[in-house]
């Protein structure tokens, strides 16, 4: 087994003030965070794999903050301050990253978001709720009817819209992250796996491996879904790993479509990617076990669900998986509750995660607030 050289411990694994764990979209931020408020800060991000590899870059790109089925189900299962609480912070994130990126190349389009309806039951209940849903998310939007119905498809009862959302492209955001945080003077180092950490003496030691161990002032681990194996056994917060699947089709002929779609509570979601290509992913729901998972993979199950609703939708057309030649899959983290996580695993080490498929909407406000413990 190798050692590193004293030139590498004086170097690249030198001890450093805050070391981030994670280089995905709230760890970045963080970084970038505590670096501009404080520049003589050693920072240090920590990533295993050679690029962003979780859930940061392999998500459908949607700039979100939940549909009305989801909001709805939320709202029975945790109460109107608990939903509302987590609907601020997705969109004080969105509002953030329009802000910041909207206008560096990151493939932003704000098109505004859809939930589609073909159930009856669904439709009844919408018509119902909405206007109170409406009431409680003006607060946060301020518009006064966030969802409104407008004309959809036939194979569609009900197409709720709201102007809010917006879609972007994952890999730029993370690219542009990765630049600015090169020019604010933050460090990366690529392809070291965290094994273990601990906080002994006013210091955390992080144990790279076959790097050896690295030590910091503080910890911020922001690994998501991956973070259970980096925390004490007693740390109190559920973090559960599930995998989705995300298909992307080839260009398609006389198909249009714009906007950021929903369907069933969030489970299913589609998008146009460029003026001809559909995005499709999610289905997590019917994917039973299998999808309990922080391995990446595929899974037939879930990708069938999928296209047999595309058919539904679209019968004009005969979807078939050979139309989506390009697939992966994304692994999210989801608990008992759907607020992130924010809190100290033990002295100098702070979780930052939990972010239930929204990470794209929440990390900039968790990444803030991430910099706010840290720096207090």
């Amino acid at each position: 087994m190798s050692t590193p050289s004293y030139w590498e411990t004086t170097t690249f694994l030198r001890p450093a003030d805050v070391v981030v764990i994670g280089a995905g979209l709230t760890g970045l931020q963080a970084a970038l965070e505590i670096k501009r408020r404080e520049p003589q800060r050693d920072v240090l991000v920590v990533e295993r794999s050679p690029i962003p590899h979780g859930a940061s870059t392999r998500n459908a790109g949607f700039a979100c903050f939940g549909a009305p089925t989801e909001l709805l189900a939320d709202l029975d299962a945790y109460g109107a301050e608990s939903m509302l609480d987590t609907v601020r912070q997705r969109y004080a994130g969105v509002l953030a990253l329009e802000k910041n990126f909207a206008h560096r190349s990151i493939g932003w389009e704000k098109t505004g978001g859809y939930e589609v309806v073909d159930a009856p039951e669904t439709e009844a209940m919408l018509r119902e709720r909405l206007p109170a849903l409406n009431a409680l998310l003006a607060g946060v939007t301020g518009e006064p009817a966030t969802w409104r119905e407008v004309p959809g498809r036939s194979t569609h009862r009900l197409t709720l819209f709201n102007p809010c959302e917006a879609q972007l492209h994952p890999g730029l955001l993370v690219t542009r992250l990765l630049e600015d945080a090169q020019r604010e003077g933050v460090r990366l180092l690529f392809g070291a796996e965290v094994t273990q950490l601990g906080a002994a003496a006013g210091a955390v030691d992080i144990e790279l491996a076959g790097l050896g161990t690295l030590r910091a002032s503080q910890a911020l681990i922001a690994v998501n879904a991956f973070a259970r194996k980096l925390l004490p056994e007693d740390f109190p917060e559920h973090i559960r790993p599930v995998r989705n699947q995300v298909l992307l089709s080839r260009p398609l002929k006389n198909f249009h479509l714009q906007g950021c779609y929903h369907y069933h509570e969030g489970y299913v979601y589609f998008r146009n990617v460029g003026p001809d290509r559909l995005l499709i992913g999610g289905a997590r729901h019917v994917a039973g076990p299998a999808s309990e998972t922080e391995e990446f993979g595929y899974n037939p199950v879930p990708v069938a669900f999928l296209l047999e609703k595309l058919r539904q939708w679209y019968p004009e057309r005969r979807w078939e998986e050979a139309d989506f030649p390009v697939r992966w899959s994304g692994i999210l983290a989801q608990g008992e509750s759907k607020t992130p996580i924010l809190r100290f695993a033990e002295e100098g080490v702070l979780v930052a995660g939990r972010l239930a498929g929204m990470g794209v909407a929440l990390s900039a406000d968790l990444a803030r607030r991430a910099a706010d413990l840290l720096l207090r």
